[in-house]
């Protein structure tokens, strides 16, 4: 039989029990997950959708901004290139309906798991070049692809990453270096905050994006991400969300 003993940090567990109404074992809980400090621990109870980080943040977003605007108002042909796993196929779909509630031209192109392995490749590169591609979207994946991104780019195609894996780096005389592809963005980037800041720009409300926090909490959830910040109120959102869904494949 085994014996479970909870190991405790230190705190006053009574005035968190006070102040947040809650057990003195469940404040100890959120204490041994470092969660520290009334505006901590009630953005970890209680956090909405106003408490998540503005897009912006991320790297380099202004620049795939200005990019995709341009290319949806010259009308070019944009691509998803995303990943097969519940992360990339919910990333892709993302993507895809954002940028076509603006209007835009764009389909998807998910790799086959055997054929065409994980990532971006030079074939996923070749094909979207005979179908007239002008820019290529990634979604969990891309950030260590800097040859075959260099490859598209003298196809003359542009692309922009989103990703959300570590960035790769080198070591030159003892100094860690991050190795970046030259592309529009990249770093640990939600697909979801590249839609949204995109419609913010063009005067759109964010709140009709919603319905795609769904499909955030689905990933989120599937990809084993840690349910902490704003990823516990992805998921605890879109939670709420699915009871209510339109969507009718998540119906089904």
């Amino acid at each position: 039989m085994e014996r479970w003993v909870m190991l405790r940090k230190g705190a006053d567990f009574d005035k968190i029990s006070r102040t947040f109404g809650i057990s003195r074992r469940l404040a100890s809980l959120i204490r041994n997950r470092n969660i520290q400090g009334e505006a901590e621990i009630g953005k970890y109870l209680n956090g909405t959708l106003s408490d998540l980080y503005d897009g912006m943040l991320l790297k380099d977003m202004d620049k795939a901004i200005d990019i995709l605007r341009e290319k949806i108002a010259e009308a070019k042909k944009l691509r998803v290139i995303g990943d097969y796993d519940i992360d990339g196929v919910n990333a892709a779909y993302i993507l895809m309906e954002g940028l076509k509630r603006l209007g835009a031209e764009v389909d998807s192109d998910i790799p086959d798991r055997i054929a065409d392995g994980y990532g971006l490749s030079e074939e996923l590169i070749r094909r979207a070049y005979e179908d007239h591609i002008d820019t290529i979207l990634t979604c969990d994946n891309g950030i260590a692809a800097g040859e075959e991104i260099a490859y598209a780019k003298h196809l003359g195609m542009t692309v922009i990453v989103t990703d959300h894996h570590e960035v790769p780096y080198e070591e030159i005389d003892g100094e860690r270096r991050e190795v970046l592809p030259a592309a529009g963005l990249c770093g640990a980037a939600v697909a979801y905050k590249l839609i949204e800041c995109l419609h913010e720009s063009v005067g759109r409300d964010a709140e009709d994006l919603d319905d795609l926090i769904e499909n955030v909490a689905i990933a989120t959830v599937g990809d084993v991400m840690d349910l902490v910040d704003e990823n516990r109120i992805f998921v605890k959102e879109g939670l709420a969300m699915l009871k209510r869904t339109s969507n009718l494949g998540l119906k089904a």
